[in-house]
């Protein structure tokens, strides 16, 4: 329980900057809005409501992954992180410290957007709150890349990167465009890669369609078990080399 100190002084550190705590949540309520009010003079199919939320909501989280690994990286330039190199903490226990308070702000993006959702169209259900549920695999890899970006980049780096990531997920998501548009190499590679899976599942959850879901989720959970290993590999052989 030695992580629990320090996730409490990340905390504290995060709400430093509200400001970017409360973009990140009104960014995804202002898309859903825009792609709702676009879906009602042009009946898009992806723009519907039970379209865009989850493909929105999933491109709000991609931001926890920008603001955690500059929180770290933050950390590594003052030396913080070095200093705590000496204490008993083990990697696991720097990966759940900072995992911990980023948890409820990506709840609490999920909760708005879906509350926002019913506001433009989607029916009050008990799919709603599974629907929650199935943003979880996607926020635990969210908050895990951005752990192994904060721990290999620095600062100007993270904003460079996490630039790059931001767009490669809603590009290659799909959030608000089939990726079938993007033609043959490209829809494979977004394949490939977990943002178009995570959008797919809640879609699937949400508007209860009959189709797979399970290969989605694997895929998803897959990548945030990779990212949490790869984290506390990069953490490990970090904290081996300062401490020499």
């Amino acid at each position: 329980m030695k992580y629990i100190y320090f996730a409490r002084r990340n905390s504290k550190e995060i709400l430093r900057d509200p400001l970017s705590l409360i973009l990140g949540v009104l960014l995804p309520v202002f898309l859903i809005l825009l792609f709702s009010t676009i879906s009602k003079s042009a009946p898009i199919e992806i723009f519907k409501p039970v379209s865009i939320v989850p493909g929105i909501t999933i491109f709000g989280f991609t931001f926890i992954t920008m603001f955690l690994g500059g929180v770290i990286a933050k950390d590594k330039s003052t030396s913080f992180l070095t200093r705590l190199f000496i204490s008993p903490l083990k990697p696991k226990d720097f990966i759940i410290g900072y995992s911990i308070p980023l948890s409820p702000f990506a709840l609490i993006i999920g909760v708005v957007c879906l509350i926002v959702g019913v506001f433009v169209g989607l029916p009050v259900s008990l799919k709603i709150v599974y629907t929650l549920i199935s943003f979880i695999p996607y926020i635990l890899f969210s908050i895990f890349i951005g752990i192994l970006l904060g721990v290999v980049c620095n600062e100007a780096q993270i904003l460079t990167i996490g630039n790059i990531y931001i767009i490669a997920s809603a590009l290659l998501g799909g959030a608000w465009m089939d990726i079938k548009i993007l033609g043959g190499t490209i829809e494979s590679i977004a394949k490939l890669l977990p943002f178009s899976h995570a959008i797919e599942f809640s879609r699937i959850i949400l508007s209860d369609r009959p189709d797979n879901i399970w290969i989605h989720l694997l895929i998803v959970s897959g990548y945030a078990i990779l990212f949490f290993l790869l984290s506390v590999y990069f953490f490990t052989r970090k904290m081996k080399s300062d401490n020499k």
